[in-house]
């Protein structure tokens, strides 16, 4: 078991749908929902400090 915790958030389904349609993409068919939702919220985070930086 991993030493994340865990939290609870509510995706309206428009989101929802997309992340399982990502899962249908080669780059992320091998993909847990919850990692593919990790990649994007940590790429959302870099592009804000990166947006804040410039």
């Amino acid at each position: 078991m991993t030493e994340m915790p865990r939290k609870t958030i509510s995706l309206p389904p428009e989101l929802e749908n997309a992340v399982y349609e990502l899962r249908k993409s080669e780059k992320y068919c091998k993909c847990s929902f919850s990692e593919i939702l990790r990649v994007m919220i940590r790429r959302g985070l870099d592009a804000e400090q990166a947006e804040g930086k410039g």
